[in-house]
């Protein structure tokens, strides 16, 4: 009798398996580069075509393999890092399970090259969607080359979950960026389309991070603490380097990037009252641990850990930061300050300005003056008679705002947050800044003609890599919001004019968070390119929560909140207008 239990065949096994390992182009990336550190290359080439989908070439000069091994390596389960299961809690190296390339081969087309020191020559082998083609001797150097082609060709299901090019080649540069952090020893080289975009010869961290991101030596900050629980070195940024992502934040055990949220919070807590209110620190941070206290093991991608002793490393860690922050950021004594006076001619200069970034923000805790609130206003409204109405609750559900309201009507701010009026008898707490957003979203969408404000000196922007690569491909979008930006130079734009809504302060930040905004959205909603643009335009260029309004502007918001198609809800289905009667007050109120 025939029984319903089958084993599946390797290939279907590899392509189950892919599902978890390989779950978008940059996880291809993460594994060829990793397996080309354990093969101890002091030099790596990446090349991506269309953002990894066509093509994902690396390059090392590592140790290579024989003929036998380069055939063996394809097939699952095979390794030279472990021989027993003990072997998983003495890892020093990244690749140990050895399903990686046999899952990548299952959903791929497949050519290596390789050649070791044993022998005269090299070893090419090809594969298609997990079927052996062809074992051949080839010239080739030492060292190994994988392409890895048309990704997903054969699972056209799994092809379709791709983001665009643009937001894939985002992805693997981020991988790329890893990798480079974690081993500033290796020099690296990328190429994007058959172009060379970045060269990083072998250096210190201090010196890798600086060739990666926008800041200089003097903006990071060394950090340094050996315990007998965890080794703790890497670079953190002062508040200046904080951003409103946490796009700059880098946590690496044993030399494996890792994502913890758990750690995350320890550092970010480390900081306290230096930063500002939703700012993310920079930072790039190495933990050495035994490799018998930490779990490597937990999750397919090897992004995620776990320690024997995780609390005391958070405490630890948290310390750390605090230690690192409050050596750094000492406060001078008086006669340092006179001289610093003097010295600048300045009777009004600051020292701590340049050093804290934002002379406005105190990390001391000291409460800034406060806006006048004008609650008192509310007793005019409540003691105007409202007419009744039959439904009677403690927040009725917020209704379109007529769309002939006039300029004149009465509104006033409070908290810098929120406007009061009172339309058609009823009154209405309206949320200014997702009140603004809706309306610029919606004006968007219309294809109105978005005016632009030319800026009397046009600034430049430095981008990232990533961002910049990003940036070329929405460039004609981004214009069409309303902006005036072209290339400029290397990685740079410069911005020439703004939309009308921005003001000229605003403008050189807000072009780096529309795209990491778009990034996060296009990733994580269910919606078209083009709306995630809008929305974090939108999103970026509307009024903010703490701008003081004066009259017109509060009129004039109102009356445009009135002329849109939805008025109650926002983009994401956030309240923008709660309605509350007279007989909703005093039913409060018992």
């Amino acid at each position: 009798m025939t029984g319903i239990i089958q084993l599946l065949p390797d290939k279907t096994a590899n392509q189950i398996a892919a599902g978890e390992v390989v779950q978008r182009p940059a996880s291809v990336v993460k594994e060829l580069l990793e397996n080309a550190v354990d093969a101890g290359a002091s030099h790596i080439k990446l090349y991506i075509n269309n953002g990894g989908c066509t093509l994902i070439q690396v390059d090392d000069n590592g140790m290579g393999m024989n003929a036998f091994d380069a055939r063996m390596c394809w097939e699952r389960h095979a390794t030279s890092k472990i021989t027993k299961a003990e072997d998983l809690y003495h890892l020093h190296t990244l690749g140990f399970r050895g399903e990686a390339l046999a899952s990548i081969a299952s959903v791929s087309d497949v050519e290596m090259k390789t050649k070791c020191d044993e022998e005269t020559h090299g070893t090419r082998i090809i594969i298609q969607a997990g079927n052996f083609i062809t074992q051949e001797n080839t010239a080739t150097t030492l060292g190994t080359s994988i392409a890895v082609k048309n990704l997903f060709y054969n699972i056209p299901a799994r092809k379709n979950f791709l983001k665009s090019i643009a937001v894939e080649t985002k992805h693997t540069f981020e991988e790329f960026q890893r990798m480079a952090l974690a081993y500033p020893n290796i020099a690296f080289d990328y190429y994007n389309q058959g172009k060379k975009i970045l060269t990083l010869s072998g250096a210190n961290l201090k010196q890798r991070i600086t060739a990666l991101f926008n800041v200089t030596e003097e903006e990071l900050i060394t950090t340094h603490e050996d315990t007998d629980i965890v080794t703790i070195t890497g670079f953190i940024g002062g508040p200046k380097l904080a951003k409103r992502t946490r796009g700059n934040q880098y946590l690496f055990a044993n030399g494996r990037f890792i994502k913890d949220p758990y750690l995350n919070h320890a550092i970010s807590t480390g900081f306290g009252n230096l930063l500002e209110e939703k700012k993310y620190p920079f930072y790039i941070l190495f933990l050495t641990v035994d490799p018998q206290k930490i779990d490597v093991n937990i999750h397919p991608t090897k992004h995620e850990v776990k320690f024997e002793d995780g609390r005391h490393v958070y405490t630890l860690l948290q310390s750390v930061i605090k230690k690192t922050l409050g050596a750094h950021f000492v406060l001078p004594s008086n006669e340092q300050l006179q001289n610093a006076i003097q010295k600048s001619g300045n009777q009004h200069y600051n020292p701590l300005q340049t050093t804290l970034g934002n002379s406005h923000f105190n990390p001391f805790g000291k409460k800034k003056a406060k806006t006048p609130t004008h609650w008192e206003k509310l007793d005019e409204i409540l003691n105007t008679s409202l007419p009744s109405v039959k439904q009677a609750t403690i927040f009725n559900p917020p209704t379109k705002i007529p769309e002939t309201l006039p300029l004149s009507y009465d509104v006033f701010q409070i908290d810098s947050a929120f406007l009061v009026t009172k339309i058609e008898g009823e009154l209405c707490l309206i949320h200014q800044h997702r009140a603004h957003r809706q309306v610029l979203y919606e004006r968007y969408n219309s294809q109105q003609t978005v005016s632009s404000q030319q800026l009397l000196f046009p600034r430049t922007i430095a981008l990232s890599k990533a961002d910049f690569a990003l940036y070329i491909e929405m460039q004609q979008e981004v214009n069409a919001l309303g902006f005036d930006i072209s290339e400029f130079g290397q990685e740079t734009i410069i911005v020439n004019g703004l939309p009308s809504e921005l003001s000229k302060e605003d403008g050189s930040s807000v072009i780096i968070q529309i795209l990491d905004d778009f990034t996060t959205n296009y990733q994580s909603l269910k919606i078209s390119k083009k709306d995630a643009l809008r929305q974090a335009a939108a999103k970026n260029a509307a009024i903010k929560t703490g701008k003081v309004l004066t009259l017109t502007e509060m009129q004039l918001l109102i009356h445009e909140l009135g002329n849109i198609k939805q008025s109650s809800t926002d983009f994401s289905g956030k309240p923008i207008v709660i309605k509350l009667t007279k007989q909703s007050l005093e039913r409060f109120f018992h």
